[in-house]
């Protein structure tokens, strides 16, 4: 490094020197440079845009009114395919042809599923007879046998009883379960075997079956049975194999019954639908026509001399 000039003594450096000593004192240092800060305004704030004098807005074009009307016009097809298709339809307790002032009486039959029946107001309605329900099976007996037994005797009409054959049970015992619970005397129509199932079982094993309850039954009461079952089960199954029986034949949705009475067929009652409409009874309930008079219909029924049990 070089001399430092302004350290020199006074009264030592030459003429020379403090000449050149005064000219370098001259010489200003340059001012130290800073960095300008740049003062940053705040951007200057976005005046809110007028708001718009408060008033009723405009009503949106609502949609409900539409979907009401849409859910209306469901509930009236809904309510008419069930109606159609589902409700239990009443009809006529006669057959159309049919009537009080005719050569046919009305019937029904009933069971537990008709519930509590005022009998006088079914008897009313030109009522003659009734079926109920006794026993179904070795064991089942109608919770409403014993009412609807005693109902209709007091009221006169004309009773009988069924028992519904299950193929899959032993024939005898069927016949025990209805024997044990139905008691039958002058003027109650004779007993009634309801088939309406075959099952699994070979044909002539399914009929001799039928055939030991059937003569069980008549040894017992002293009167032939009474066959019920369906125009079609009787044609495939039964025809010209029980033809001393009396037949019950139940046939629906035609104007009359296409099997006809004669010396081979002793058809007796008709079960023409199973949606009748009688006073004293809540709900469907299965109608009946018996063919012949009153007085063909008594002597039908068991007699004071062949009464058993």
């Amino acid at each position: 490094m070089g001399k430092q000039l302004d350290m020199w003594p006074d009264g030592k450096a030459t003429y020379e020197e403090e000449v050149a000593l005064a000219s370098i004192k001259k010489i200003r240092k340059p001012a130290a440079k800073y960095k300008d800060t740049v003062k940053r305004t705040a951007a200057p704030k976005k005046s809110p845009k007028p708001r718009k004098p408060r008033g009723k807005k405009k009503a949106d074009k609502s949609t409900r009114p539409f979907w009401i009307g849409v859910a209306v016009l469901a509930a009236i097809a809904i309510g008419i395919v069930y109606v159609e298709f589902f409700a239990d339809k009443q009809e006529p307790a006669w057959p159309e042809g049919h009537s009080p002032m005719g050569n046919t009486l009305l019937g029904i039959d009933v069971s537990r599923y008709q519930r509590k029946i005022d009998w006088e107001k079914v008897k009313a309605n030109d009522v003659s007879f009734a079926f109920l329900k006794a026993t179904e099976g070795a064991k089942l007996k109608d919770t409403h046998f014993d009412r609807n037994w005693e109902s209709t005797g007091k009221t006169g009409i004309i009773r009988g009883a069924y028992h519904f054959y299950l193929p899959h049970v032993k024939p005898d015992e069927q016949a025990k379960n209805f024997i044990s619970t139905v008691t039958l005397g002058p003027g109650d129509l004779p007993p009634v075997l309801d088939v309406e199932v075959r099952g699994k079982m070979p044909l002539n094993h399914f009929r001799g079956d039928l055939k030991e309850w059937l003569v069980k039954v008549e040894r017992t009461y002293g009167a032939k049975p009474i066959i019920y079952t369906g125009y079609s089960f009787y044609r495939d199954y039964l025809e010209g194999y029980f033809d001393e029986y009396p037949l019950w034949i139940a046939h629906y949705n035609v104007k009359e019954l296409a099997l006809q009475r004669d010396e081979r067929t002793l058809l007796s009652f008709w079960q023409h639908t199973d949606k009748g409409a009688i006073d004293g009874i809540k709900g469907s309930v299965d109608c009946n026509i018996f063919y012949g008079s009153m007085r063909e219909l008594k002597s039908f029924c068991i007699q004071p001399s062949v009464a058993k049990k």
